[in-house]
């Protein structure tokens, strides 16, 4: 703006030496000069606005790009696959031959699978019902351990294989949003990806659930069988005739 106003200080000086007649050199005379300078003060006061203009263009060609930036979003997202790894480890449950919670039809497979003192008691056990309860019984606690140990590797393996890279994609993302919307899409995956880590954490906590109902139960369930049994054989001593019978 100095230099503009400089340059027209010197074209003002111009333009009134250029006007200077010839003659005395106590007479100078200058035509025109009041509309010449008025003609420079507007030019002046035009450059003015031109550069408060340009400021302004500049200011919003700023906040256009600032805006650009941050509303605009990754190309791709870092989603894990917790929907995908819960069910896995359902369906090993599922599929085990013990019971848990991820057991399909559970109360009618319960039913068939353990009794209570007054079914043991109505209908005593014969030998090789009593064989068959004990191998049912250990069968069940073996399946129990097996599917918990293989829920557990399951983890494990998720873990240490999709989870890492997904982990790994987030803190590509967090070390570099470009603008609001990344930094706010970066964290709502870190959010989900929290939710689902503690839902995983909770079926393990069912699962560990399982195990220990499936111990509870099979001793109770052999505590009862074994009551049952010593009440019918005590119930058949006390029907035995003590006379009446032949001396040998």
């Amino acid at each position: 703006m100095k230099k503009l106003l400089k340059i027209a200080g010197i074209m003002l000086a111009s333009l009134l030496i250029s006007n200077i007649q010839p003659g005395f050199a106590q007479t100078v005379y200058c035509t025109n000069c009041a509309s010449e300078i008025t003609q420079l003060l507007n030019l002046a006061r035009l450059v003015s606005q031109l550069e408060t203009q340009g400021s302004i263009l500049t200011t919003n060609t700023n906040q256009f790009q600032n805006m650009t930036v941050n509303t605009t979003p990754y190309s791709s997202l870092q989603w894990s696959n917790g929907a995908s790894n819960i069910q896995s480890v359902n369906s090993v449950l599922a599929g085990s031959g013990s019971l848990s919670f991820a057991s399909p039809s559970l109360s009618g497979a319960f039913g068939q699978q353990y009794g209570n003192y007054n079914s043991y008691l109505s209908s005593p056990a014969t030998s090789p019902a009593a064989a068959a309860k004990y191998q049912q019984w250990s069968t069940n606690t073996n399946s129990s351990v097996l599917s918990t140990l293989q829920a557990g590797n399951l983890q494990s393996s998720q873990m240490t294989g999709t989870e890492q890279s997904t982990i790994a994609g987030l803190k590509t993302q967090a070390g570099s949003p470009q603008g609001n919307l990344q930094a706010l899409q970066t964290v709502a995956q870190v959010g989900l990806l929290t939710v689902e880590q503690l839902q995983k954490l909770r079926q393990l906590i069912l699962t560990d659930t399982s195990l220990h109902a499936n111990a509870i139960q099979t001793q109770a369930d052999m505590t009862a069988s074994q009551q049952a049994a010593w009440r019918t054989f005590v119930n058949t001593q006390t029907n035995i005739p003590t006379s009446g019978g032949q001396r040998f």
